[in-house]
């Protein structure tokens, strides 16, 4: 299965949020590689991260929040990455949205209950991803349904 990216400019949805004209939504989807059990990701996962950085990087360029590139970008590779190195499914997805006050990013990459930031060593190489997450999101957690969720404030009383 190739990636797919499925745009979905929309008006006039509705979202849980102050105010809840949903203005664009992106979503990509690709096929995550079967590994053994305790071995890394394949390579081949691990470059999708880029290319969905590049694809939602330019969309929110497109949407005119240039200001929130650079975070958002930050959020969306922790989050992916967390779906290739840790998710169960078979399919990493990922909904990208925005609403006159928020950007919402959604991971799935598997059922997922819960999540809990680590307290990496030092010396540790990875285990920062969320606390990450939880230091420039506004807001982060996961739905009934597993998906990995964050948000940022795209208005300037957000911030």
């Amino acid at each position: 299965m190739t990636p797919s990216l499925v745009p979905e400019e929309t008006e006039q949805a509705l979202l849980p949020a102050r105010d809840q004209t949903l203005n664009a939504r992106i979503a990509y989807n690709f096929a995550r590689t079967r590994v053994e059990p305790g071995t890394s990701p394949a390579v081949a996962d691990l470059r999708q991260v880029g290319e969905v950085r590049r694809i939602c990087g330019a969309k929110l360029r497109g949407w005119g929040l240039e200001q929130r590139v650079d975070p958002a970008l930050l959020l969306l590779s922790e989050l992916v990455t967390n779906a290739i190195w840790h998710g169960s499914g078979h399919t990493i997805s990922v909904r990208l949205s925005c609403t006159a006050d928020q950007m919402r990013i959604e991971v799935w990459g598997g059922s997922v209950s819960a999540l809990t930031p680590r307290a990496p060593g030092l010396l540790d190489e990875n285990g920062r991803g969320l606390l990450l997450v939880d230091a420039i999101a506004d807001a982060w957690g996961v739905d009934a349904a597993g998906w990995v969720w964050c948000t940022v404030m795209t208005n300037s009383e957000g911030n």
